[in-house]
């Protein structure tokens, strides 16, 4: 399986907008035990994983993508507060969320979602589409990691700017154990 790679489709953070996590990362550091932290440079906000694929399929994926971003605009994205997935106890991840999830970026990644599929039968998560940008995995402390501590964690980092405008989407590539870990391989402008 050397001609296999693993790929996923996603929005990445403008360097401003990863400057502002970035400096809010020790103070979350210290407050948030999670063993893993997520190398800034791997920022980002997934569209569709599509998981190990040939490297043959890589120009059919790219002519989905290229049909999906001809087919919308750019649009404004807003991050709101820290949030956890798992138990509050020992949560899994740490991450980002957004204020709210505009209509652009649901059609976004409808529209993509489709294409992939026609292109490669590519199929999408049965879940609802959570977008959001990882920050951490693996809780290990023994305090419950409560809403109202990530609040207070965030209410610093929201009185900067958080929002940006969607104006690509990249295919990138999953390189397990190096940092950055993951390696953009196709990146496509939507319409102004």
């Amino acid at each position: 399986m050397a001609d296999n790679i693993r790929i996923f489709t996603a929005i990445s953070i403008p360097a401003n907008i990863t400057g502002q996590i970035v400096s809010h990362l020790p103070e979350w550091k210290t407050q948030l035990k999670f063993q893993r932290w997520v190398d800034p440079r791997d920022l980002h906000i997934t569209l569709h994983f599509i998981g190990d694929t040939s490297i043959s399929t890589i120009s059919d994926i790219k002519q989905a993508m290229t049909e999906a971003v001809s087919r919308s605009s750019v649009f404004p994205l807003e991050l709101s507060n820290l949030d956890i997935f798992g138990r509050k106890d020992q949560p899994s991840v740490l991450w980002l969320g957004l204020k709210e999830i505009p209509e652009s970026l649901l059609q976004l990644h409808d529209k993509l979602g489709q294409s992939l599929h026609s292109a490669v039968g590519f199929t999408s998560e049965t879940r609802p589409y959570r977008p959001h940008i990882t920050l951490a995995r693996k809780y290990a402390a023994n305090e419950t990691c409560t809403p109202e501590m990530l609040q207070s964690l965030s209410s610093p980092f929201l009185q900067h700017q958080t929002t940006f405008d969607v104006n690509r989407i990249t295919l990138y590539r999953t390189r397990l154990g190096e940092r950055p870990m993951y390696e953009p391989l196709v990146e496509l402008e939507l319409n102004k």
